[in-house]
C-alpha cells in the first residue's frame, strides 16, 4: 500500500512538471511571435529613407520660376546706344515667338549691387508685346542734372536683367551689352524708364 501512495505521488509530480513545461514553452512561443510586429511597429522611420518627407520637397527658392511669355536675354539683343545724353537700351526680339517686355530693366553697372532707380511716370499702360524682329525701347539717364548723385565715376560694365510676369528678376545670367566708348559716367541717382514700344518715348523718360 506504502509502494502504491509513493507510485502515485512520483506519477502526480511528473505531470506537474510536463503542465508548468508546457505552459513556459506556450507563453515563449506568442512572445516570438509577437516581437518582430512590436519592433517594426517601433522602428518604422517617417519615409523609407529614414529621412523626414518634407525634405524631400524642394525649398521655395528652388522651385522654377514662372517666366511665362517673358523676354529673355536668350531671346533678345540687347543693345546701348549713346543718345541725347542718355543710355538708351535697345531690346530685338531675336526668336520666332512674340514676347512681352513686362516692367522696366534691372540695370547695374559694373558689380553695384543696388540697381538704378526706376521714373514711375514712364509706365506705359500696358506692357509691352515684341514681335519676332521687333524691339522694346528704355533709356538709362546716367547723372542727375542737379548734382544730388554726387561726384559719380566712370563704369565699365552694363547689365540688364528682364522681369517675369510678377515683377521679378529673371532668374539666370543677364545680358550685358556693351557700353558705347567701353565706359559711361554714372553717379548716385542714375535712372532708367520702363520698357516702351518706341525710341522716342523711351528717350522723353
Amino acid at each position: 500500500m506504502k509502494h502504491h501512495r509513493i507510485a502515485a505521488a512520483a506519477a502526480l509530480a511528473v505531470t506537474a512538471a510536463f503542465a508548468l513545461s508546457a505552459c513556459g514553452s506556450g507563453s515563449g512561443g506568442k512572445s516570438d511571435k509577437a516581437g518582430p510586429e512590436q519592433r517594426t511597429g517601433a522602428t518604422a522611420p517617417a519615409s523609407a529613407s529614414g529621412e523626414d518627407p518634407a525634405e524631400d520637397e524642394p525649398a521655395e527658392d528652388d522651385k522654377p520660376q514662372d517666366t511665362g511669355d517673358a523676354c529673355t536675354p536668350a531671346g533678345m539683343k540687347v543693345e546701348a546706344r549713346a543718345q541725347s545724353g542718355k543710355l538708351l537700351l535697345v531690346a530685338t526680339n531675336t526668336g520666332k515667338k512674340a514676347c512681352t517686355a513686362y516692367g522696366f530693366p534691372y540695370v547695374r553697372f559694373d558689380q553695384d549691387q543696388a540697381t538704378a532707380g526706376v521714373g514711375d511716370e514712364t509706365k506705359p499702360k500696358a506692357p509691352v508685346k515684341v514681335a519676332p524682329g521687333k524691339s522694346a525701347y528704355a533709356a538709362v539717364t546716367p547723372v542727375a542734372a542737379d548734382g544730388s548723385g554726387g561726384p559719380g565715376r566712370d563704369a565699365k560694365k552694363l547689365t540688364v536683367t528682364f522681369q517675369t510676369p510678377g515683377g521679378d528678376p529673371l532668374q539666370g545670367d543677364p545680358a550685358a551689352p556693351a557700353l558705347p566708348g567701353g565706359s559711361l559716367h554714372v553717379d548716385d541717382q542714375a535712372r532708367a524708364t520702363y520698357w516702351v514700344d518706341g525710341e522716342a518715348a523711351a528717350l522723353k523718360g
